[in-house]
């Protein structure tokens, strides 16, 4: 069974797990972690921020850039397929009652839709909640967001008084497709979170990086929502080992993404496209569940519904993967 369903799913490899026994630990809610505080400090680093701190998962990390940037019964700007909105559970209005504002269309807002909103909210609306953060994903379910539109809207947030955070899960994809260091797709934001799973295959961990007044109100979220951890060494080395040795494969996932939909596209009832890790596959309305099983039936495991099913390519996924996957969706097109 080749299994495409995230890239979440790739392993630690040998040279990372030796990494991870040998780490040196401390306590880390102490801040005598000496692997905790190099992976931060390199974090902070590659994203030209003052500062980073390590969290347990990317939820935590996208709920505490929130957390730190706005007050209850403000307004959050985002998308309405954004991570925060379909995949956190409602976190947002649970843990920082944020009214959620959304837009959909292009995973970036227009000009014209800012400035709509920003009028309502600044016309002395006693009725309106007050915004208070712009959030933005690159990549977007793959999707590179160009820069430009990035420091657009960044722009036009900060002229108006909003924070900004950048749900960074992917940003080391991004950075590779545009050619970019991971800073300048982080750059006007002020927090960024990343990811150390998905694509990178560390076990365990994300993080959450901006300035230093924000890392350390976000430190002290961490341990409200009970992500104070010991001698997390052992699980930072894993995440810096994938930071300094798998971020310049992910070119390699691209290139198989590309090669796959290549593959795929135009079989019957399906048109398939790349964005970067990612294959975007079309089905008839209403079928990407049933062509989702079906490729499962032939070898394939992928995520399916509405009408799309997704596949992501990640470290274990090789050419010759790609080939026999691309020959199993081949046999199950022919089947529905």
């Amino acid at each position: 069974m080749i299994d495409l369903r995230s890239d979440t799913l790739t392993a630690p490899t040998t040279r990372m797990r030796e990494a991870m026994a040998g780490a040196e630990v401390g306590d880390d809610v102490f801040g005598e972690d000496p692997t905790v505080r190099e992976l931060e400090e390199e974090v902070a680093g590659l994203l030209g921020t003052e500062a980073a701190v390590y969290v347990p998962t990317g939820h935590m990390a996208n709920q505490l850039g929130l957390f730190v940037a706005s007050r209850s019964g403000e307004e959050v700007w985002a998308h309405e397929n954004h991570h925060l909105i379909g995949d956190e559970q409602g976190a947002a209005a649970v843990l920082s009652r944020v009214l959620p504002r959304l837009y959909s269309g292009d995973p970036w807002p227009s000009d014209a839709l800012l400035g709509s909103w920003i009028a309502g909210a600044r016309e002395g609306n006693v009725h309106r909640a007050e915004p208070a953060l712009l959030w933005l994903e690159n990549t977007f379910s793959g999707q590179v967001v160009p820069l430009a539109e990035q420091d657009r809207a960044t722009a036009f947030a900060h002229s108006h008084g909003m924070r900004t955070h950048l749900d960074g899960a992917r940003l080391w994809n991004a950075a590779t497709a545009l050619g970019v260091g991971p800073a300048r797709v982080a750059q006007g934001f002020d927090s960024v979170s990343v990811c150390f799973s998905k694509g990178l295959g560390a076990p365990v961990g994300s993080a959450l990086a901006g300035d230093a007044e924000t890392v350390l109100r976000a430190r002290r979220g961490r341990k409200l929502l009970g992500g104070g951890m010991r001698q997390a060494g052992i699980v930072a080395a894993g995440a810096l080992h994938a930071l300094r040795h798998h971020r310049e494969r992910l070119a390699e996932d691209h290139a198989h993404a590309e090669a796959l939909a290549a593959r795929i596209d135009g079989l019957p009832g399906i048109r398939a496209s790349a964005r970067t890790n990612m294959v975007l596959v079309s089905t008839p309305e209403g079928l990407g569940a049933a062509y989702a099983e079906a490729f499962a039936r032939h070898g394939v495991r992928a995520l399916g519904g509405g009408d799309r099913v997704r596949m992501v390519l990640r470290q274990e996924i090789g050419a010759e993967d790609v080939d026999a996957a691309a020959r199993a969706i081949e046999k199950a097109s022919a089947d529905l």
